[in-house]
């Protein structure tokens, strides 16, 4: 019986339990593990916030998933890997073997402001968002979507419940610079309508007693801070000597499939594609390569030629913004309104529901 390892629960590792409600593997054996039954959404992180959905509502219960799948679940987190050995140990105490091993392990993010070296499980971020909405003076610091994102859904929460305390951003750039100025004007118009406090292109350079202070020497009051960072790399791969990228990430070809190691394989937000080192990491693309990633696995299995992964480019950008509504960015169009917010609530809800 070959053993077949899938460590994580991330969307990569979800298309394949889903391929498994419907296909039945003889002579393969596989099992999941991962350090929680529970694999959060994070594109709901926002109406999270916002208090529009409880926190059962916007997450996927793995071991039901696994058991309708026929998949063994164990709820563990993997601390050392020996890919010539074949052996993984967990933080448990048990040791795991395997013939075919494949990651998807959701990225961390820091805890800290200055430090990086703490770092958090996604499924922990949850508790952190609950302790900020109430939190007398909030701040976060961060210029991706998800920081707006988040900062609105706290403004628009507090709202609610008649905090007058403004929730503050502080952006190392200008407010959804990627996205081009026509994104980044209408933005700043919903931040002031909001009553969200924001500072542009502002560096943080330390954070003690009650204040921020940034590298132009601006003092921003507060009772909490939370980072929205890039993507951290699992030490995990490095202390395994497999190949990484500069960042520590697992690289893996466009095969999704390690060079060195061909019956280790790897898909979303933990590992570099060579091929695409500058590829964003997020869940759409983790999504895309799901269904790749599983036939290769079954490709290889069976001697076969693997295919290549060819990322796909998002039609569209849907940005959360705060009482029920949204930005929809497309190319140089930019749309806001209610409409927006009630697509991305369709579309969210009926990822989590193909799960159930």
């Amino acid at each position: 019986m070959t053993k077949l390892l899938l460590i994580g629960g991330g969307h990569a590792h979800l298309s394949i339990l889903r391929s498994l409600l419907h296909e039945k593997m003889s002579d393969l054996e596989i099992t999941l593990i991962t350090s929680s039954k529970f694999q959060y959404y994070s594109g709901m992180f926002s109406g999270f916030t916002e208090g529009l959905y409880d926190e059962d509502e916007i997450r996927i219960d793995l071991e039901s998933l696994c058991s309708r799948a026929s998949v063994s679940f164990i709820e563990d987190t993997i601390i050392s890997f020996d890919p010539m050995q074949k052996v993984l140990l967990g933080f448990s105490g048990e040791i795991y073997h395997f013939d075919v091993i494949s990651f998807d392990i959701e990225p961390w993010v820091s805890s800290e402001l200055i430090s990086t070296s703490e770092l958090t499980p996604k499924h922990h971020f949850i508790e952190k968002i609950k302790k900020l909405r109430s939190s007398e003076a909030p701040v976060i610091v961060g210029d991706s979507s998800r920081a707006v994102e988040l900062a609105l859904s706290v403004s628009s929460w507090r709202n609610t419940y008649n905090l007058s305390n403004s929730v503050t951003l502080i952006s190392p750039s200008s407010l959804l610079h990627s996205y081009g100025a026509k994104a980044t004007k209408k933005i700043r118009e919903i931040a002031h309508d909001h009553n969200l406090e924001f500072y542009e292109n502002e560096q943080v350079n330390e954070a003690k007693d009650s204040y921020v202070t940034t590298k132009n020497g601006t003092k921003i009051k507060y009772s909490i801070i939370l980072p929205i960072t890039e993507p951290k790399a699992s030490s995990l791969f490095k202390q395994a000597l497999l190949p990484v990228d500069s960042d520590g990430f697992l690289l893996v070809e466009d095969t999704l499939q390690n060079d060195e190691y061909p019956y280790v394989f790897g898909a979303g937000n933990c590992v570099t594609i060579s091929m695409y080192s500058e590829l964003v990491k997020n869940d759409f693309h983790a999504t895309k390569q799901g269904p790749i990633l599983w036939r290769n696995i079954k490709r290889f299995l069976f001697g076969q030629s693997l295919e290549s992964f060819k990322p796909y480019t998002s039609p569209f950008s849907i940005i959360s913004t705060g009482k029920q509504q949204g930005l929809f960015i497309f190319r140089n169009v930019t749309l806001y309104g209610k409409w927006v917010w009630y697509m991305k609530n369709f579309n969210d809800q009926k990822f989590i529901k193909r799960h159930v």
